[in-house]
């Protein structure tokens, strides 16, 4: 995981949305929008820079949910440069029945604004649903950390996020419900529990 001081710029389209997000919606960098009390997927080898961008910005708590040996590898030192260490709820989980019913739990009983789920793969259909439907009820967003393959689900978005060839990410939204795919460029510059994010809009659309 990437640490120190960084900065938050999208290269490519705004997603348009259809329709206002019931529950608000939280806004990493300009045009890059997640819509709050839905579930959102991330995939590839910086997926955890993005959920931590999100949880950034959504303050309060954070529900952070995995397998024990993630749990265990998760470094402070990294994680600080990103969000406050002492805003994370740590949840180490047996299997991915665990996994699920931690997730589901966390956002129903309104444990923090942000929960964020690790899965070796994406959740089917009917898990996606049960975590959507708990998601809607709290308000919180939730984000799937997926380190596998995905599948068909009822996932809000599907985020695909690797590292840039100059430095930064790249984000690509490969599924958006609410509007069309696109892609971004991002670097962080941030400082200390207030991550500066900086929308750079060049025409390059995913």
């Amino acid at each position: 995981m990437a640490n120190g001081q960084t900065a938050f710029g999208p290269r490519g389209l705004a997603l348009p949305a259809e329709g206002e997000a019931r529950h608000g919606e939280l806004c990493l960098a300009r045009g890059v929008r997640l819509a709050r009390g839905r579930m959102h997927e991330v995939m590839g080898e910086s997926a955890d820079i993005f959920a931590l961008a999100a949880a950034a910005c959504a303050g309060g708590p954070v529900v952070w949910i995995a397998p024990q040996r993630d749990v265990a590898s998760l470094s402070p030192t990294g994680l600080q440069a990103f969000v406050d260490p002492a805003r994370l709820i740590l949840v180490a989980c047996g299997d991915r029945r665990e996994l699920l019913w931690a997730g589901e739990t966390a956002l129903r009983d309104r444990l923090g604004p942000c929960v964020i789920l690790e899965l070796k793969d994406g959740p089917d259909l009917r898990e996606s649903r049960r975590l959507q439907i708990a998601a809607e009820e709290s308000g919180a967003i939730g984000l799937v950390i997926i380190h596998g393959r995905a599948r068909t689900s009822a996932s809000e978005t599907r985020w695909q996020c690797d590292p840039g060839s100059e430095g930064g990410w790249d984000w690509v939204c490969t599924k958006n419900k609410r509007g069309r795919p696109a892609a971004w460029r991002a670097s962080w510059r941030g400082e200390a529990d207030a991550p500066d994010l900086v929308a750079l809009v060049l025409p390059a659309s995913a």
